[in-house]
């Protein structure tokens, strides 16, 4: 048991946040929506740091790496593990929800138009060309560091790891600087995971309070869901994984 608190003691603590957050949003109200600022503090300090936790992790892995042959076996094994997980993540996830209604059509809408409050979208009509040049590029490098571009962030990524170690020893200094500021990085979110607990607890009263209980109803639904199925599938992985050996 001391064990099992040890190892989980971060995400127990989550849960209760969360599980606090909810109660707190369902007694109070609307008046619970006071505590969002609170909440926005951690999701901000979280949006703002993707984009340096990705540009470092991938640059600095590829341009560690030992036998550069082996990039393009790497990269293609990425993508198709990528693929067949997703393909695998989405069909359970279908199967597990066709039969529960997670939450009402109504509450759905609801929620949605409420995140898509203040949004502007501009539709253009461009070919598929010019979407693929939209999505694995940018015209400005300053649009790198925005959360918007992460499949062009990935592409210049992998561009700058290469370069780098095609630099061999004269761009061991900046791959030194890569890894100092990877370090930086990691320590910042561990950080911003002490704040955890009170952000996602303030954020998820606001929530509560401000769409109802039925969204904590559909949040505890999708929490007994997914528990029940990595329960089922971790046995079967394991029982396969035992067979085999």
């Amino acid at each position: 048991m001391k064990k099992f608190l040890s190892n989980y003691k971060s995400t127990i603590i989550l849960l209760v946040a969360l599980i606090v957050g909810a109660l707190v949003g369902i007694i109070f109200q609307e008046k619970a929506t006071v505590l969002k600022p609170l909440g926005d503090i951690f999701v901000n300090f979280l949006l703002v740091v993707i984009v340096p936790l990705i540009f470092l992790n991938i640059t600095t892995a590829i341009a560690k790496m030992q036998s550069p042959k082996r990039f393009g076996k790497i990269i293609v094994t990425i993508f198709v593990v990528f693929i067949i997980t997703s393909l695998i993540a989405l069909l359970i996830g279908f199967l597990s929800t066709t039969f529960i209604k997670l939450v009402d059509t109504e509450d759905g809408e609801t929620i949605k138009a409420s995140l898509e409050e203040g949004e502007e979208t501009e539709e253009e009509d461009l070919n598929i060309l010019e979407r693929t040049v939209q999505l694995l590029t940018v015209d400005d490098f300053q649009k790198l560091l925005s959360r918007d571009n992460i499949i062009a962030i990935l592409v210049f990524s992998i561009i700058c790891g290469l370069a780098t170690k095609m630099s061999g020893e004269k761009g061991k200094p900046f791959l030194d600087f890569l890894n100092s500021a990877n370090e930086v990085v990691q320590n910042i979110i561990k950080i911003v995971m002490y704040y955890a607990p009170i952000g996602l607890g303030c954020y998820f009263a606001a929530l509560v309070g401000s769409f109802g209980a039925s969204i904590a109803l559909g949040y505890l639904k999708t929490f007994i869901i997914y528990t029940v199925v990595a329960v089922v599938f971790y046995f079967v992985v394991y029982t396969l994984k035992n067979r085999k050996e």
